[in-house]
């Protein structure tokens, strides 16, 4: 009898402790962990990052695109709130946005608005692997007074855009900021088949001028 309640306590820990898997198809399971937190979830933060990156590559319509350039221009027109999010999201995206939300404690929902909640897990997470030390001490610093704001980050964002690309830990702040968190209300029906052309292109004082 003893032996059989140990087993059951035995399986019992296993059965809670084991990791949470998403209720939805994975595309970037065979991708490097880039998130390594021991948390709850851990590979659909994983997921939504690997999505987020491939959606802005994708919907970047430059001629020689990259993930660098891609990221900055979505951080200055996110950052404006002049993103396009039909333009850059799929259904894999909204898939993953609806796994977010039933996470316990990532968003606060009051009064019919939903807003990221600093004090799960994963944002102390990402503090303690920002690679950049200044911007993990103003990190940090945002999250013990619970005083974290876009306003307050904003500028060394779209300034260090570069570098919070290479870092992954913030890339995945970024994609639940200032993705994830902006789907509610997104129509695929409305996603334009070409991509909106860029700033740059649009302001190219050579185009549509006859040169021969």
């Amino acid at each position: 009898m003893k032996t059989q309640l140990i087993y059951l306590v035995i399986c019992l820990i296993l059965v809670n402790c084991k990791e949470s898997k998403p209720d939805i198809a994975l595309k970037f399971s065979d991708k490097p962990v880039a998130i390594n937190c021991d948390i709850d979830h851990s590979e659909l933060f994983n997921e939504a990052l690997y999505n987020f990156e491939e959606n802005l590559f994708e919907n970047h319509n430059v001629k020689n695109p990259n993930l660098n350039s891609a990221f900055r221009d979505f951080l200055k027109t996110s950052i404006n709130n002049a993103a396009n999010y039909n333009n850059i999201t799929n259904q894999h995206s909204l898939d993953i946005y609806k796994e977010l939300r039933n996470i316990e404690g990532l968003y606060i929902e009051k009064d019919n608005n939903v807003t990221l909640n600093y004090n799960h897990e994963i944002f102390s997470c990402i503090g303690e692997n920002i690679q950049d030390k200044d911007l993990k001490a103003t990190f940090k610093a945002l999250l013990s007074t619970n005083s974290m704001s876009l306003r307050m980050l904003k500028d060394v964002f779209i300034n260090k855009s570069g570098r919070i690309n290479s870092d992954k830990y913030l890339t995945t702040f970024v994609a639940l900021e200032l993705y994830y968190s902006k789907l509610a209300d997104v129509d695929l029906s409305k996603k334009h088949v070409k991509p909106i052309e860029t700033l740059k292109e649009d302001n190219d004082p050579h185009a549509g001028h006859n040169h021969d």
